[in-house]
């Protein structure tokens, strides 16, 4: 794994951030935690030689378009085995994580993952997003809610712009192939509360991978019809045409 953990290091210096020796060993349990426990649950398809690459510095390129804060609080929303929301943490310790999936085998992973890193001030919210969403103690409550996931972004925007606060922002990781998926949902966005979205480009370091960041602020409250149901969302968002994700993920 020391050449992995070379790899991390200086990827990450390449996105601006720096990793101690504390961190580094955090990353490098979590590498060793998650295939030890992807051999007894669906947690990720990606070969642990293309770990650091795939999923760590992957996660880590939202700082291209969001400079974490000390008590920021950030929401992950579908986060399955933690990504992108676990490696920022990791990166930057002093802020507040929630992570949200609506299935239980990511949180048998997470929790105790977490315990063992030394990890505080994570909250695991164990829910639909269209039913987490509309709870006070959530809706519209973090100043940065993001989304690794593959997902039309036209169904994305319903699912996380109702947590973001007025004045936060969505960011959502897609593709420069899927770029088409900015326009269709743009009109849903500003029903949304969000702003026009602002694309920007960043190569994950030691790979030919880039990553189109999809970056909206919240400047008005979302309408309390927002998010609908899940099948609702899915049907609408059906009339579009979804560009295939890559397998650089999973």
């Amino acid at each position: 794994m020391l050449e992995q953990i070379s790899l991390l290091k200086t990827g990450a210096l390449a996105l601006g951030i720096t990793l101690d020796d504390w961190q580094l060993q955090q990353f490098d349990l979590y590498a060793r935690r998650l295939y030890e426990a992807s051999a007894r649950m669906n947690l990720t398809s990606v070969p642990p030689n293309e770990a650091v690459v795939r999923h760590f510095l992957d996660s880590l390129t939202l700082v291209a378009a969001w400079q974490p804060v000390s008590g920021a609080r950030v929401l992950d929303v579908g986060t399955g085995a933690g990504f992108p929301g676990l490696p920022l943490k990791i990166a930057f310790p002093q802020i507040r994580l929630a992570l949200l999936d609506s299935r239980h085998d990511p949180f048998l992973f997470l929790r105790p993952l977490c315990a063992e890193l030394g990890i505080d001030a994570v909250e695991f919210i164990h829910a639909r997003a269209e039913q987490a969403a509309r709870q006070v103690r959530w809706r519209e409550q973090y100043d940065m809610v993001t989304a690794r996931a593959v997902a039309h972004l036209w169904a994305l925007a319903e699912w996380t712009l109702p947590f973001v606060g007025v004045g936060g922002v969505a960011l959502w990781m897609k593709r420069p192939s899927q770029r088409a998926e900015v326009e269709q949902a743009g009109e849903h966005i500003l029903q949304l509360g969000g702003s026009k979205p602002q694309l920007i480009e960043v190569d994950v370091p030691h790979s030919d991978i880039v990553n189109l960041l999809v970056r909206v602020e919240k400047v008005s409250t979302a309408s309390e019809r927002f998010p609908r149901t899940t099948a609702r969302v899915l049907r609408e968002a059906k009339r579009f045409k979804q560009m295939p994700e890559d397998d650089t993920r999973g």
